[in-house]
């Protein structure tokens, strides 16, 4: 296995292992936000269902501009999009760590989700486009969400200490915003000046037109200029209703894989926002403790990220598919149980393994399965999908939360989970396997 995996890193292009290499950055940065967050609003004297609509507005914020988005990065470049998303999530961060009010952090929370919508929108289509093959599609998109899961981890486990290290004055947990925005930054010029240009695809796929003599393959020859005219127009008139049936059938695919994303949205609205509050309320775990625990937890995402592209190699998407769904729907149903906390901890370990080898399948499974020219528009699509899942989700989770409610999350994950099993089963394996054997 771990030769299997330092190949996979040697075979890599030079510009994926860029991304990746900076993808480190951006995890630590996530990772301190994803803890202190929550807990900072609370020492601010927020509530748990503000916490909830604050989480949802995020969440919704990215839905509503991905589609406009997908139009921006295809005038300004990927590349582009990428850095200045970044660098407005730095921003975000700061206005998180001087704001006090609702205004603010409801500002805060804008600016942060409009800096996520141009990461999302670019970063799979721009590592991708680094990529020589689709089986190297596959492997970078593993070992790009293994670094961010590893060094998320490395954010988290430091945001336990960072606000004894680094007290704030408003609450103790501002300074660790700076941190965060610290890191962020340096990401975003890193791949500003690091990676290469995203003309590089298309000057490979020109070269791959050459008929190996340095010269352009030769136009097909039209049809003589003496065929009948009445025939001509028929057979004119049939090639241009072929363009628009393929067209019809490539957009409901892409929705039958928004679907899915859709699902997969939900399932991490309804917890993963969540498990610092569960955690903290439900088991009266200290800060460090949680961040102790979910610094693991995001060792296991590494796991999980590090392995699927060996695992999806010797079972097949199909197999992998069906198990994974099954295995998270489980895991998930028994967490809702009363448990001690140890016990509940070994499960929210090997829970992340399974999810998050569900949710990186799902993405370079669908994102594979896109042609290059549909997949501006598929980035929008599933991030809207994906947002709208995820805000419904948060919003719902939030106002069960605040009644108490600690169990309930899982179960509605668990059926969510179950839902997303019969969504694949009924209307996409069949289409995503017809797709895949198109394309090679």
């Amino acid at each position: 296995m771990w030769t299997y995996t330092v190949q996979l890193v040697r075979d890599l292009s030079p510009g994926v292992k860029r991304f990746i290499a900076t993808e480190s950055l951006f995890g630590i940065g996530a990772g301190i936000l994803g803890l202190i967050l929550n807990l900072h609003l609370l020492e601010l004297g927020f509530s748990k269902a503000f916490i909830g609509q604050i989480t949802s507005l995020g969440a919704l914020t990215v839905g509503l501009t991905s589609l406009p988005a997908g139009l921006i990065v295809k005038r300004v470049g990927r590349k582009t999009t990428l850095v200045s998303g970044m660098m407005l999530a730095f921003a975000a961060l700061i206005l998180f760590g001087i704001g006090t009010t609702a205004e603010t952090v409801i500002a805060a929370q804008l600016i942060w989700s409009l800096g996520i919508t141009a990461v999302v929108n670019s970063e799979i289509q721009l590592i991708f486009q680094y990529c020589r093959s689709k089986k190297e599609e596959t492997s970078a998109y593993s070992l790009l969400f293994a670094v961010f899961t590893f060094f998320t981890g490395v954010g988290t486990w430091l945001a336990g200490y960072l606000p004894d290290w680094l007290p704030g004055h408003t609450t103790l947990y501002q300074y660790a915003f700076f941190a965060a925005g610290a890191c962020l930054a340096s990401a975003g010029i890193l791949r500003g000046l690091l990676l290469p240009s995203t003309h590089a695809r298309a000057e490979i796929a020109a070269g791959a037109e050459d008929n190996g003599t340095g010269q352009a393959k030769p136009p097909v020859p039209s049809e003589p200029s003496g065929a009948p005219g009445h025939s001509g127009r028929a057979s004119e008139a049939a090639k241009a209703a072929k363009p628009q049936k393929a067209k019809g059938k490539a957009f409901n695919f892409l929705l039958l894989l928004s679907l899915l994303i859709f699902i997969s949205g939900f399932m991490f609205g309804l917890l993963s926002p969540f498990l610092n509050v569960i955690l903290k309320f439900r088991y009266d775990m200290e800060d460090s403790m949680i961040s102790g625990l979910l610094a693991l937890s995001g060792f296991f995402f590494f796991v999980g990220s590090i392995t699927m592209p060996y695992i999806v190699e010797r079972w097949g998407s199909r197999k992998t598919f069906v198990i994974l769904f099954l295995y998270n729907a489980l895991i998930v149903a028994l967490m809702a149980m009363v448990m001690p906390a140890a016990l509940f901890a070994v499960l929210l370990l090997i829970r992340g393994t399974g999810f998050t080898m569900l949710n990186n399948l799902m993405d370079s499974e669908c994102m594979s399965a896109v042609s290059e020219d549909d997949r501006n528009l598929f980035a929008g699509m599933r991030t809207v999908s994906r947002s709208i899942g995820n805000t419904i989700a948060s919003y719902w989770a939030g106002y069960i939360l605040a009644g108490d409610h600690y169990y309930l999350p899982f179960l509605l994950t668990a059926a969510s989970v179950l839902a997303g099993y019969a969504v694949y089963a009924k209307f996409v394996q069949g289409k995503l396997d017809h797709h895949h054997q198109a394309m090679t």
